[in-house]
């Protein structure tokens, strides 16, 4: 009964969530900014603390893209042990997180999935008060990566496939990846007759597909004679930069180029 009543505020606080996210501070916090569960083990941890100074409850569940999804109905195959917990001031809260097997995820490529910590404040106490308890919500993503999978992920960030493609709304910059590991883009930059324009949104590219850039205030051609410059995110959450011509990746390059 209460995972019922839980579920059913959480469907009604996402959109909530998502306006005041960039206002307010979660008081729950994730150990990291990204989640890898390698097959080969049987369950990885995921650790929360409180760096708030009042409990909060904690309440976390996977998804599979779709951030408006009511949890209760998530087909992601995934358990996570404990999924509700309350935490104290300046605690920790570890949370188990199995795959299920007969998920049947592609074994030739990473999966994607959508860590989610929803934080509950508190009621206050203060009597005669004006207040508003806000839920706020955390989702990092979670990369579910099979085992014998050729390559690493840094050759796929260093092996992005860099194109001038000609849309119905003008010119962007596609990346395609060749590989069996997704890349995050954080920024893409090129230099156009002597002026930087960039794509600052970023996105991710997944294994063996392509993903368009699209460049602000640019107003000349592009072509295949340029250097694109681009920052993504390591295993570790750390930002790398990297630098590619126009019409190939570095991993792609002989010893004499």
């Amino acid at each position: 009964m209460k995972a019922r009543i839980l579920n059913t505020f959480i469907a009604g606080v996402l959109t909530a969530v998502a306006l005041v996210s960039g206002v307010a501070q979660a008081s729950i916090v994730i150990s990291s900014t990204r989640l890898i569960y390698p097959a080969k083990e049987r369950e990885i941890t995921v650790q929360l603390s409180n760096k708030g100074d009042r409990p909060a409850l904690a309440q976390a569940w996977i998804d599979s893209g779709d951030e408006h999804q009511d949890p209760s109905i998530s087909t992601a195959p995934f358990v996570l042990v404990p999924p509700i917990a309350r935490i104290d001031p300046g605690k920790g809260q570890s949370m188990r997180l199995t795959y299920l097997p007969n998920g049947a995820l592609a074994k030739d490529r990473e999966s994607i999935f959508w860590f989610n910590v929803l934080d509950i404040p508190p009621k206050t106490e203060a009597s005669g008060a004006n207040t508003v308890q806000i839920a706020l919500r955390t989702r990092i993503k979670l990369f579910y990566r099979p085992e014998g999978l050729p390559g690493d992920p840094e050759n796929a960030a260093k092996g992005l496939i860099w194109t001038v493609e000609k849309t119905a709304n003008g010119q962007v910059v596609r990346a395609t990846n060749n590989a069996a590991f997704s890349v995050s883009v954080t920024k893409v930059e090129l230099t156009v007759s002597g002026k930087k324009i960039s794509n600052e949104e970023g996105g991710l590219i997944l294994p063996k597909s392509s993903k368009d850039f699209t460049l602000k205030g640019l107003t000349s051609s592009l072509n295949a004679d340029m250097n694109v410059s681009y920052n993504w995110i390591n295993d570790y959450g750390a930002s790398v930069d990297g630098q590619a011509k126009i019409g190939e990746g570095v991993a792609n390059k002989t010893p004499s180029d």
